[in-house]
């Protein structure tokens, strides 16, 4: 109940705020498993990705922000996944997204990992590689275009009133036999075609 109440109101916030534009929601599937890989910049990414994609997803939230009495339970209704910073807790937070993507769920991961701090791309992790081959779910990329102007991680509070636009690209599968999947080269490739992806989108600029 919380999200239905939360998401619609969210929406009508962002596009007051921020003047928020979604562009290519059709990309998300409807129904299925799926992997939205954004770009990372700003404190807006999770709630724009919330409030930009058209069905409920899930995504990894650290643990200080998870554990938080009051911010805690509301981000848990969301959809967030603890996540810690080490690599057991990692391997462990993507086992959790592959067995939320084998009912049927969409997962929100951020391949860079962790938010740029000039709002230019990163190099990618492999967490969104692994999940995309092993789970064999499409890789729907997606570019958060203005949000590191509004709130970059150097500001207390965000800026209003600047543009935000959300471009959503077409679906992607990767695949790798079976005795490939935990192959770092392998993996890399694909995270940067990845990031490719999410690179084109960018260079589209504001809607």
């Amino acid at each position: 109940m919380l999200y239905e109440l939360t998401i619609p109101a969210g929406r009508v916030l962002f596009r007051a705020l921020f003047k928020l534009k979604v562009v290519g929601s059709e990309n998300i599937p409807r129904h299925g498993p799926g992997i939205v890989c954004s770009n990372h910049c700003s404190y807006l990414d999770p709630m724009l990705a919330v409030v930009a994609i058209p069905r409920k997803a899930y995504s990894l939230s650290r643990k200080e922000v998870y554990r938080q009495p009051l911010l805690g339970p509301f981000v848990r209704h969301l959809g967030a996944v603890c996540v810690d910073r080490d690599a057991p807790a990692q391997k462990e937070a993507l086992a959790t997204l592959l067995r939320i993507m084998d009912d049927g769920n969409l997962c929100v991961i951020y391949p860079e990992g962790t938010r740029s701090p000039d709002g230019y791309l990163q190099k990618p992790r492999n967490g969104a590689a692994f999940l995309a081959v092993k789970s064999g779910a499409p890789v729907i990329p997606m570019a958060v275009i203005g949000a590191y102007e509004c709130w970059p991680r150097q500001r207390k509070i965000p800026r209003v009133g600047q543009h935000v636009t959300v471009r959503i690209g077409e679906p992607v599968f990767y695949r790798l036999p079976t005795n490939q999947v935990g192959n770092h080269e392998e993996l890399t490739r694909i995270s940067n075609d990845i990031m490719d992806r999410i690179r084109a989108l960018q260079d589209q600029g504001q809607a």
